[in-house]
């Protein structure tokens, strides 16, 4: 198959939530099908305008009216997805620069418009979230808000008309999805999210403490690690990380490492068992730092990618009722309670997988996002009729200029 994706992120290095689940799925498509995504950027973007990384072709396009929807968010004048009115006036220039006719066009909500402007037998609109209620209850604080609120709502009204095909992240949100939108059962699946199991693995050897002493971590210390992008629900998930998890600690030798552009809402903070690292690339040595990884969430949409992440790793896992919304699976492996429980799950030091030297249990292996790409390939066969791969395609490629 030929498949072509349409998304508003730079999608290559995925660095946070929304481009790792763009990114994991296309890489995991392009083992068995040539697939090619269109990545519509801001401006200041200075990334090659086309990219082969691990089997995918990246086409970027800048978009100046991106940066112009991000400054009106920030004086709390519209919601960012005003920039979807903007793909939209463009969709019948982006839509050459993908080439030809595909087989299956896949595209993000706010580049929806192009599912009916590219040719392709099967449109899918894939869905990171219930974004209508992630707006309502995480969404930023605007000015009339609940006018923006009913014209997402409206937005995602019809891309869904729009698209033969739904994947959602969860069963939960393909539940609310069908609620919503009056989507027949046989138009919507469900792909969880996952973890980049060509980055991510336990340490070996001497890479945990190497990693500790380049964080100036002593061999005795206990580590809590954090991970998020700096959106609305990881900034309230850190705050309860913070306040009602680790003050009451402060005095028995843990620390907190928090990683991610989300350390930005910490930035000026000084208390000694606190460390904070920004967004990289390469996230394995932190990984590898860390004891415990932590999931204090009680709000957004879709489920929290780092959960996978955190398991893949080989770390013990502390996480929220809410937190582990989406990973039926892989509840078993965690540690659930709620954040006023969580200093004394965390004083009875839990050990993760890694720690045992043992293989990683079957369920985290299947949250790996090329095994789920693969299987979103099987989806797609078997609604076009069980085609089976373009020849040739899905060879592995490096990330190359």
């Amino acid at each position: 198959m030929l498949i072509h994706g349409a998304t508003d992120n730079d999608i290559y290095p995925p660095l946070f939530g929304a481009s790792q689940r763009s990114f994991g799925l296309y890489r995991g498509l392009a083992r068995r099908h040539e697939v090619v995504v269109l990545c519509v950027v801001p401006n200041r973007n200075r990334a090659p305008l086309e990219q082969r990384a691990q089997g995918v072709t990246l086409i970027r396009r800048r978009a100046w009216y991106t940066s112009l929807a991000w400054r009106l968010e920030r004086a709390r004048l519209a919601p960012l997805f005003l920039a979807a009115h903007g793909h939209a006036w463009r969709a019948g220039r982006l839509r050459h620069a993908l080439p030809a006719s595909a087989d299956v066009c896949m595209a993000d909500l706010h580049l929806a418009g192009l599912l009916a402007r590219r040719p392709a037998r099967l449109r899918v609109l894939d869905c990171q979230n219930v974004e209508s209620d992630h707006f309502r209850t995480a969404g930023p604080s605007l000015a009339a808000r609940g006018f923006w609120a009913a014209r997402l709502r409206a937005i995602e009204a019809r891309a869904m008309r729009g698209a033969d095909l739904v994947i959602a992240a969860s069963d939960e949100d393909a539940a609310r999805l069908r609620a919503l939108y009056g989507i027949a059962p046989g138009a919507l699946a469900v792909i969880p999210n996952g973890y980049d199991e060509t980055a991510v693995r336990p340490p070996v050897t001497d890479e945990r403490a190497r990693a500790r002493a380049a964080l100036g971590i002593e061999a005795d210390d206990a580590v809590a690690l954090f991970v998020g992008s700096d959106v609305p629900h990881n900034r309230s998930a850190l705050a309860l990380a913070l306040e009602r998890v680790m003050l009451p600690l402060a005095r028995d030798g843990w620390k907190l490492l928090v990683a991610g552009s989300v350390s930005r809402a910490i930035a000026g903070r000084r208390e000694p068992w606190l460390i904070a690292r920004p967004a990289v690339p390469d996230l394995l040595p932190i990984l590898h730092a860390a004891d415990v990884g932590l999931n204090p969430a009680t709000e957004g949409g879709g489920s929290n990618v780092k959960l996978p992440t955190y398991l893949a790793a080989g770390l013990a896992v502390l996480t929220t009722r809410f937190g582990v919304r989406g990973y039926a699976a892989l509840e078993p492996l965690v540690i659930v309670a709620e954040p006023d429980a969580m200093s004394d799950a965390l004083r009875a030091r839990p050990r993760g997988w890694g720690a045992s030297g043992a293989g990683a249990p079957p369920a985290i292996a299947a949250h790996a996002w090329g095994t789920l790409g693969e299987r979103l390939g099987e989806v797609f066969a078997a609604r076009l009729g069980g085609e089976p791969a373009a020849s040739g395609a899905g060879e592995a490629g490096g990330a190359s200029a």
